[in-house]
């Protein structure tokens, strides 16, 4: 069926409703048939090229975002894959840097305590040393002191137990004595 015949089916059943039949005239039918034609044409040649251009830009925008979101998609992805296994490996590296800490720390200690026996042993020597001088300065204070009460012990002997006689005795071999050392 064509576009007439289903023009002229239409004006039949039209007519055959008992309505009076009137044929358009042809400037009814012919006119607004061109004007439609002019503006199809006028669609055609001016605007279907803006819409189709338009249209073609919003699609390569579309696809250029879904391109980028795509790209940053993935990047996301990889960092987060990559943060995963960080998150994986952070129970070893704690473990890793608490175990270098126990090390350094014992060795801290063991060095620490060397330290302080050497220091010991150094506090002990002075100790003794200074102990020893002491005993020293002491047993040479009490040999001065002896020496003196002997001295004074023997003058006093000296003096009530020798008589003149003894003296100038003495004297003379102590004289003498040192006479002859020269």
């Amino acid at each position: 069926m064509s576009g007439l015949d289903l023009f002229t089916a239409a004006n039949a059943w039209a007519s055959a409703a008992g309505a009076e039949h009137h044929t358009p005239a042809i400037d009814e039918v012919i006119l607004p048939a061109i004007n439609f034609i002019i503006y199809a044409a006028v669609i055609y040649y001016f605007a279907l090229p803006a819409v189709r251009n338009l249209l073609r830009s919003r699609r390569e925008e579309i696809v250029t975002a879904i391109a980028q979101a795509s790209a940053k998609k993935q990047q996301a992805e990889a960092l987060v894959n990559e943060y995963r296994a960080k998150m994986a490996h952070v129970d070893q590296e704690v473990q890793s840097i608490q175990t270098s800490r126990r090390a350094e720390a014992e060795r801290e200690q063991t060095k620490m305590l060397s330290e302080a026996e050497i220091m010991a042993v150094k506090v002990r020597e002075d100790a003794r040393f200074l102990a020893d001088r002491e005993v020293s300065i002491a047993r040479e204070m009490l040999r001065e002191e002896l020496a003196s009460e002997a001295e004074a012990l023997a003058r006093e002997l000296v003096q009530t137990n020798i008589s003149a006689a003894d003296q100038g005795r003495l004297a003379q071999e102590f004289i003498q004595h040192i006479g002859q050392a020269r």
